[in-house]
């Protein structure tokens, strides 16, 4: 009788860890921060002050409609639990703001807190007739605390209207393939003409980082028609810096910026020209970059004449054209391109 008693207990078990399996995926995003929720239960920690982070279609940078929709979900399941309350991403510490990002920018400099924090931060795709949402709930070091699925059923994201991605979401995709083309190391040899050989290697983009903040000094990748922004950069080695925008409709636009040089042990904002805003343009909706070169030598920086269309290919141009070094050259020098990527909603 015992061994029967201790049998079916045994099968019970087994029986919960399957059925745990199957409910693995929640139904709703407030499941899923109710779970996180339970976590910080179960660490016993009474208050989890925790920042939402970037949400992103794939790993394409960008997002749609359905991204604002889900924070505002998370805010509203995060307010109805115990233990998490959520806090802007100007809150977190250094690690923490890289791990918002993704690991995208490193955001505004701060000391670390006593406190640790916590941050929601994600994925999505389509997967047959369901929208699969992979959130992941990280502490402030970047250490994973629990990771959640959510699934939920396309019709309810139609129901609302809900884009998955942006409109122009083809050319996002487009630069960002000649991006990391560019990033890639490759020799090229020119100017045989004159005796002279140039080699053009692909920096990685550890000269410069960059992040973009709004008014508040949050983290953002989702912007507004007149919202305004301004932009921290820091470099490896004193360089000197362009900006370029690359809007929704593939215009490019070297943005204003009155002193290029940044020292290695400053953190610049921009834009730095007295009574300017960088501010978003309406009319004009989807994914854009905003592109950062740094050079340690001002020559070794992209000619800022020209702005017109992108066209495919281009930053590989332009960042393969300004990496040239003159073999037996004294002059010597280091660029690099930082990559920000955001998305306009209407």
């Amino acid at each position: 009788m015992l061994k029967f008693k201790f049998m079916k207990k045994y099968l019970w078990s087994i029986l919960l860890m399957i059925l745990g399996g199957v409910a693995f995926a929640q139904n709703s995003i407030a499941d899923g921060v109710a779970r996180f929720d339970s976590v910080f239960f179960e660490k016993q920690i009474q208050r989890a002050e925790t920042a939402i982070g970037y949400i992103y279609y794939s790993d394409s940078n960008t997002c749609g409609s359905v991204v604002p929709w889900i924070q505002s979900e998370i805010k509203r399941a995060a307010a109805k639990t115990k233990r998490i309350k959520i806090v802007e991403t100007s809150s977190l510490p250094f690690e923490g703001q890289v791990v918002a990002t993704r690991g995208v920018s490193f955001g505004q400099m701060k000391k670390n807190s006593d406190a640790k924090k916590y941050i929601i931060s994600g994925t999505y795709f389509v997967n047959a007739e369901n929208l699969e949402v992979f959130l992941d709930l990280n502490d402030s070091t970047g250490e994973l605390v629990a990771s959640e699925k959510v699934i939920i059923p396309m019709t309810e994201i139609e129901s609302l209207n809900l884009t998955l991605f942006p409109k122009n979401f083809n050319q996002a995709n487009q630069i960002s393939i000649d991006f990391k083309e560019s990033q890639s190391v490759s020799t090229d040899k020119a100017n045989k003409d004159n005796s002279t050989e140039k080699d053009f290697s692909s920096k990685p983009d550890y000269l410069v980082t960059a992040a973009m903040l709004d008014s508040d000094n949050n983290l953002v990748n989702i912007l507004y028609p007149n919202d305004i922004v301004k932009f921290l950069v820091s470099v490896e080695k004193d360089s000197y810096i362009a900006i370029l925008s690359i809007d929704a409709n593939g215009d490019k636009n070297w943005l204003p910026v009155d002193d290029n040089f940044v020292p290695s042990d400053e953190i610049r904002i921009f834009p730095d020209l007295k009574d300017t805003v960088f501010k978003v343009v309406d009319g004009v909706y989807g994914a854009e970059q905003i592109l950062i070169y740094a050079s340690t030598l001002e020559k070794g920086l992209p000619e800022q004449k020209l702005n017109g269309k992108y066209a495919k290919n281009d930053i590989q141009k332009i960042t393969r054209g300004i990496i040239g070094v003159k073999q037996n050259s004294a002059e010597n020098y280091e660029t690099s391109v930082y990559k920000i990527t955001y998305t306009v909603m209407e």
